[in-house]
């Protein structure tokens, strides 16, 4: 009866690991997938700007994603390291981010002539691609530290 016991236990840990990292799995690939799909948004603002490098960022912040994206699809069950190197990829994903957001709110502030609808609009559109990678990479850190203990 105690061996049972012991197993429910294991399995129902099991469980939850697979359901934590299944769903860090589906949210970067929404926000990796949609990231790509909706660039235009970040290109009809990065065309109003007059900072050079912002393009570079942008490029990079789409990049990581899919980088975490193809990461993602690598982890298997029990796989510690490849949960942590995708956590820190969406760490450095939303990073870029906010590079972007940051260059994006400097020139709403410094900019004449700027209509700041569209840069307003890829603002938002960053800040939620941000928030779902956070997400997901929390919720890596977590199952590993839950199946570690």
């Amino acid at each position: 009866m105690v061996s049972r016991t012991v197993s429910g236990t294991m399995n129902k840990r099991k469980q939850e690991g697979i359901g934590l990292t299944a769903t860090a799995k589906g949210l970067v690939g929404i926000a990796a997938i949609g990231h790509l799909i909706f660039t235009s948004i970040h290109v009809k603002a990065l065309l109003l700007l007059e900072n050079e490098i912002c393009g570079f960022i942008m490029f990079l912040f789409v990049l990581f994603g899919l980088v975490a994206l193809f990461e993602a699809t690598r982890i298997r069950e029990g796989r510690i390291l490849e949960k942590l190197f995708t956590a820190i990829v969406c760490g450095v994903t939303s990073g870029m981010g906010l590079m972007l957001v940051n260059i994006y709110r400097s020139a709403i502030a410094n900019q004449r002539g700027l209509e700041p609808a569209l840069v307003t609009k890829a603002v938002g559109f960053s800040m939620v691609v941000i928030a779902i990678y956070v997400v997901a990479c929390v919720l890596l850190l977590i199952d590993i530290v839950k199946n570690r203990g």
